[in-house]
């Protein structure tokens, strides 16, 4: 898993909490971004062309600049089981470092893990979606792509 770790300056006290959430296909609609916008708590905008794209900020205006405070972002891919060698192959490159970040250009099948404010997030991936996901600094972004 590839950790993306941010910290503001400031005497902000940091309490932290851990809280596990996985998605379940069935209960969440929409395209893959919607999805996990939908799982992490992230306001969405509306996809005028059927495919969602958004961008998102770990910390808000008060957190970066008026008290301080950190995020930490983490990004990930399992294979969906059971898995063979192939599958973990197929896996190995999809979430890269990229400057001060990372990118998963993502394929389905797939479970994307995204740990966001404290949460980690399960986010399965069906076969043939497809969806970039990037990580720089505090902010995070997901667009769907065609599916294959």
């Amino acid at each position: 898993m590839i950790v993306v770790r941010i910290c503001v300056a400031g005497a902000a006290l940091l309490a932290s909490t851990a809280a596990v959430s996985s998605a379940q296909p069935d209960a969440v609609k929409g395209d893959f971004c919607a999805r996990l916008a939908m799982n992490s708590g992230i306001d969405k905008p509306a996809a005028p062309d059927g495919r969602t794209a958004w961008t998102a900020n770990a910390m808000n205006f008060g957190q970066r600049f008026l008290i301080g405070g950190s995020a930490a972002t983490g990004v990930g891919v399992k294979p969906i089981e059971p898995a063979n060698v192939a599958e973990y192959k197929r896996l190995d490159d999809m979430c890269m470092m990229k400057g001060k970040g990372a990118i998963c250009r993502l394929v389905g099948p797939v479970t994307f893990k995204f740990n966001w404010k404290g949460r980690e997030n399960l986010v399965p991936m069906a076969h043939g979606e497809r969806a970039t996901v990037e990580v720089v600094g505090t902010k995070t972004s997901c667009r769907t792509e065609a599916a294959l």
